[in-house]
């Protein structure tokens, strides 16, 4: 069984931090003034899903440093995504050659292992830091990954393989829409509210076609544009005397939104003493 989908598409289970209602306020409450604002809840979850995210990278570079010295090299990230028996494929395709092996691989597994050698060389080279272990794991959170996001966008969606991304083929793969729904989303009709993972996704040229621009704002973007949207909701939902502040009282009888939400996962709120 390969395991490089751990890194690539899954988390591991992130330790829970517990905190009292009227700590969490306080962390959230960046100016001090007892109050939340709407800005001071959407970079608190935006702060929070990011380290959430680096969490989860630490845990799978404990994982994958078998020797413990604090790096991790391509072998040993081989040895565990691959299988051992993989190991020497895996070195020479790192060394820019194709082993006899290679080809008996199937199809997934191939590009599962090239989209891995890409990764890993646009993030540090052939033995990790931890901090370059995150950026080939969560290559999102990190500018200088920008051009390998993009590349993984086109090897993803680019269907008939013609060196582009039309409307068509990314919006009918990832989002299963239809003909009459793309055309739709190109006049800017479609509805969006229900698809989160479409916030920053546009043809602004509106020629039919993604351009890398375009795919590289969306898919740099778009997480933390759903935290923003997330919370946007949420402050609405808290500030119960609509005059745009959270107050601690408003805050701590709505504290199980913040349970419910996509922040909560982690977050185990504790009732007050």
């Amino acid at each position: 069984m390969f395991l490089l989908y751990v890194t690539l598409s899954t988390t591991l289970p992130a330790l829970l931090l517990s905190s009292t209602v009227l700590h969490i306020f306080r962390e959230i409450d960046a100016n001090e003034d007892n109050t939340i604002s709407l800005t001071e809840l959407g970079a608190w979850f935006n702060f929070q899903d990011v380290e959430y995210l680096k969490q989860n990278a630490r845990e799978h570079f404990t994982m994958f440093d078998k020797n413990h010295d604090n790096a991790v090299t391509w072998e040993e990230y081989a040895n565990i995504a691959f299988g051992a028996n993989h190991v020497e494929t895996c070195r020479a395709v790192y060394d820019n050659k194709t082993p006899p092996d290679f080809s008996k691989l199937g199809t997934q597994v191939q590009d599962a292992i090239m989209t891995a050698v890409r990764r890993w060389r646009a993030a540090g080279g052939f033995s990790m830091s931890q901090e370059e272990f995150t950026g080939f794991t969560y290559p999102e959170l990190f500018q200088h990954m920008r051009n390998i996001v993009v590349a993984e966008a086109y090897q993803t969606y680019d269907t008939n393989r013609d060196g582009k991304v039309s409307a068509g083929e990314l919006l009918g793969k990832k989002f299963k829409l239809t003909s009459s729904q793309v055309e739709e989303f190109r006049r800017g009709e479609f509805d969006m509210r229900g698809e989160p993972n479409m916030l920053g996704l546009k043809d602004r040229n509106n020629n039919g076609v993604f351009e890398k621009k375009e795919l590289s704002y969306w898919l740099m973007e778009n997480r933390r544009m759903m935290r923003r949207q997330e919370s946007e909701g949420l402050f609405r939902e808290m500030d119960t005397d609509e005059n745009t502040r959270i107050s601690l009282k408003e805050f701590r009888s709505n504290s199980n939104k913040i349970r419910w939400s996509s922040i909560g996962r982690f977050i185990d709120i504790k009732e007050e003493l």
